[in-house]
């Protein structure tokens, strides 16, 4: 009966620390993360535009660099934002940075990576860093 109770306990110990490290981990940099597409942005919009249903099948919660001039940039409770211009005046890639970023001004030619989260009048890309000026 001793011996139920101890791997019992020694089970449950095991669980709770795999549980607590599981919580408290933090997620992978975007940057370390290999990019599974290479866009310019009017090149990405137009694929939003053209077919929704099979762009957010192909671009959908994927790791996305898009390259492109930036129309705007704001900072925002630590959080910087970068507008990618896309050529259409209606809609652009928006790129929220995990953090703030005060180097990108608007008007620099630049390649962002992030994870596409879709498109509604633009696109967004979540958790977004600057690889490229």
């Amino acid at each position: 009966m001793k011996k139920i109770l101890f791997a019992g306990l020694l089970i449950g110990i095991i669980a709770f620390g795999l549980a607590y490290y599981m919580f408290n981990k933090s997620p992978t940099k975007i940057d370390s993360m290999a990019s599974d597409f290479q866009l310019t942005a009017s090149t990405l919009l137009s694929s939003f535009e053209d077919d929704e249903t099979t762009a957010n099948e192909t671009y959908l919660d994927k790791v996305i660099e898009v390259t492109g001039k930036v129309a705007k940039s704001v900072t925002e409770n630590d959080k910087t934002t970068i507008y990618l211009n896309t050529g259409n005046a209606l809609s652009q890639i928006i790129c929220q940075l995990e953090g703030k970023d005060s180097t990108i001004k608007e008007g620099d030619q630049v390649t962002m990576k992030g994870i596409c989260t879709g498109y509604l009048m633009d696109v967004v890309l979540v958790r977004a860093t600057k690889i490229k000026n």
